[in-house]
């Protein structure tokens, strides 16, 4: 089970990884356009939630063997919800 919730855990994070990836794309394009603080604060949003997400995976693959499945668990939820919150941000900012 604790190995099923590892597996999630790194696809999930690979998920928003590349769900991330796109949105500064777009991000980086929009700010050499328009130059406004809104789309800047975008992106370095964009870019620090990357980084909180990079290091997420970094953490949850080098100290797995510390966490409780229930915390395990937890954090999986977590992981999916922000998964779900940047295919909808993504899907909004492709149209």
């Amino acid at each position: 089970m604790f190995m099923a919730i590892d597996l999630v855990s790194a696809v999930t994070h690979f998920a928003n990884i590349i769900l991330l990836i796109p949105l500064l794309y777009i991000y980086i394009s929009n700010y050499k356009k328009l130059k406004s603080k809104y789309t800047a604060g975008l992106l370095f949003f964009a870019g620090f939630l990357l980084l909180e997400t990079l290091m997420a995976l970094y953490f949850d693959t080098t100290m797995v063997m510390y966490y409780s499945a229930a915390a395990a668990s937890n954090a999986q939820i977590v992981q999916i919800v922000k998964a779900v919150g940047l295919a909808v941000l993504l899907w909004i900012s492709l149209e």
